[in-house]
């Protein structure tokens, strides 16, 4: 799935002297018949050339180093920058300054380019300048190759996740650091071999059709090191040096994070699926207990959750995601356990085309992954007809604390592994098994420790996490826990008829709650369990476990615990501010 949409300058790159060669023809269309998605970047003006048979192998074409965009899909042609201020073009003409005219932008040579620089500075306007091997092209502001293209492939619904950029020249830098890879060809600009991921050992088109055929046609693209990877900050080694994670690793393989319930793997899952969201990649984190949601706080990042009547039907769920953008956490913890996995299947067998077609989404995370894939489950034969194909293309990853659970068949094809601490016999065997572990992991691994593959012990930081207080704000304070985690009220013989979903409801009753409710859970510590398990923190409740100590009756326990919960509920209050 991962590196297939291809992008490719034209003069210098595909073609030599406006002329592509044959051979470079022939692998164009055998990779277009492979499921590729080419796009043509050119600073040529509009329809200045003539592609003949290869236009129709493009999804679409930057014309104008980016400031003409053409989606072949609707045959639209768009100026995103808009055109040229025409009081420049004159002025350009006034001082002598000979011009080609394109739809948007004006191009000269060399020799005049102190006279265009001259003038735009006098005229005081806002134009870009770029050079291409001799020719001097004068562009709305904003106009890049690479800008223009990423506007295309939004247009188009891809991610510049997938992209490879082909180049030769200096226009071709902001192309070749767009893409998740760049590709020089041998005679390329320095400027631009220095910023490449691989430089062609041939020049021109036959740097290309040596590249595509050696490494894309064979299936190797995956092989070859990337120079400039997106890296995910993860933790520190044991020589203290910084430990990251690659985005394109995750994105083109399958991982497997596991280790026993509280020992930190969801918080290693969040990590993970906040950094790759914030590279670009697009998520759908799959969370049946619903301790991600609070992710939807992060800009692009939407939620779903509700029953078995207002769960958003999985083909909603697909069709959000067809924005390339929108990154997404659906939370099931209050649908029906045993509708789960059908609903589970069917959302997989939803996202097929948009993977298949678009390549997204990047990484999906399937938290408690035993639930749905293990053998013994319901579900778990269908689930693994239509999640089989796509486990060929990479970017699952399966969170469990019971990895011996999950059949061999998701074994078999899971790449790396992240482990927290274990201390299940037959999981620890399974994995010993198929990662070859170090024979003290992963029983032995301490808190805030991670074993990962290839890489050994990490000591996780806990401030690599980008929002931390995001998570914990959802759980605190406004937005409704699922019912199972809300606390219930009673005076020690019966319901009162009266539960809180939010620290912020807890407030509101407290005020009016019996003072023999009050006293019942005050004696039984249940605040202080309440607010620890269900909301997660450990500050507030041992706060409230030093007030039930104290013994406190009446309206003195009940003014006392308002000072205390309002007075922590307004404080972190101020620290989101």
């Amino acid at each position: 799935m991962h590196r297939r949409v291809l992008a490719f300058d034209f003069d210098g790159t595909l073609a030599e002297n406006g002329v592509v060669p044959s051979q470079v023809v022939t692998a164009l269309e055998q990779l277009y018949a492979s499921g590729y998605v080419l796009f043509l970047v050119t600073g040529r003006l509009a329809e200045s050339i003539s592609l003949g048979a290869i236009e129709d192998l493009f999804t679409g074409i930057v014309w104008e180093n980016g400031a003409v965009l053409y989606d072949a899909t609707n045959q639209e042609t768009q100026l995103p920058f808009g055109q040229l201020d025409q009081r420049l073009v004159d002025a350009l003409v006034a001082a002598g300054v000979p011009l080609e005219y394109g739809q948007a932008i004006v191009s000269t040579w060399a020799p005049h380019n102190e006279t265009v620089w001259r003038v735009i500075n006098q005229w005081g306007g806002d134009a870009a300048v770029i050079n291409n091997k001799g020719a001097v092209m004068i562009l709305p502001a904003g106009a890049a190759k690479g800008s223009g293209l990423q506007r295309l492939l939004t247009i188009c619904g891809f991610s510049p996740r997938n992209l490879v950029s082909f180049g030769d020249a200096e226009n071709d830098l902001s192309l070749l650091s767009l893409g998740e890879y760049g590709v020089a060809v041998a005679d390329a600009v320095p400027a631009l071999k220095a910023i490449a991921d691989l430089v062609a050992t041939q020049p021109g088109p036959a740097g290309v059709h040596e590249v595509l055929t050696g490494y894309w046609l064979d299936g190797r693209q995956l092989e070859i090191p990337l120079r400039r990877e997106i890296q995910l900050p993860f933790g520190e080694d044991e020589t203290n040096a910084q430990v990251s994670l690659s985005g394109a690793l995750l994105a083109g393989n399958n991982l497997g994070i596991f280790g026993d319930s509280g020992a930190g793997k969801s918080w290693v899952a969040g990590l993970l699926a906040e950094g790759m969201h914030h590279a670009g990649y697009q998520i759908l984190l799959i969370d049946p207990e619903g301790d991600f949601r609070g992710m939807q706080m992060m800009s692009e990042f939407v939620a779903f959750n509700g029953g078995l009547r207002t769960m958003p039907a999985p083909s909603v769920v697909a069709s959000v995601l067809e924005a390339v953008g929108v990154s997404v956490v659906l939370d099931l913890c209050e649908y029906p356990v045993s509708r789960r996995g059908e609903y589970v299947t069917n959302l997989l067998r939803s996202l097929r085309p948009l993977r298949e077609r678009k390549f997204r989404p990047h990484w999906i995370l399937l938290e408690e992954a035993q639930y749905f894939l293990s053998p013994a489950s319901e579900h778990y034969q269908s689930i693994m007809e239509v999640l089989a194909p796509m486990l060929t293309g990479g970017g699952l990853a399966c969170v469990s604390y019971s990895p011996a659970r999950l059949g061999d068949p998701l074994l078999s094809v899971l790449d790396n592994c992240i482990l927290t601490c274990l201390s299940d016999a037959d999981s620890i065997r399974v994995l010993h098994q198929r990662f070859r572990l170090p024979a003290d992991v992963p029983a032995g691994i301490q808190r805030q420790h991670v074993w990962v593959s290839d890489i050994g012990m990490v000591r996780l930081l806990p401030n690599v996490r980008r929002v931390p207080h995001i998570r914990h704000l959802y759980k605190y304070l406004d937005n409704p826990l699922p019912r199972q985690k809300c606390f219930y009220f009673r005076d020690g013989n019966s319901y009162l008829g009266l539960e809180a979903a939010s620290l912020f409801e807890f407030l509101q009753i407290l005020p009016d709650l019996p003072v023999e409710s009050l006293v019942y859970h005050q004696r039984r510590n249940d605040f202080a369990a309440w607010v620890e398990g269900a909301l997660g923190d450990a500050e507030l409740a041992a706060q409230l476990r030093k007030l039930a100590h104290r013994q406190l009756t009446g309206e003195t326990l009940r003014k006392t615990l308002l000072h205390c919960v309002a007075a922590h509920y307004a404080g972190f209050h101020k620290r989101q501010r």
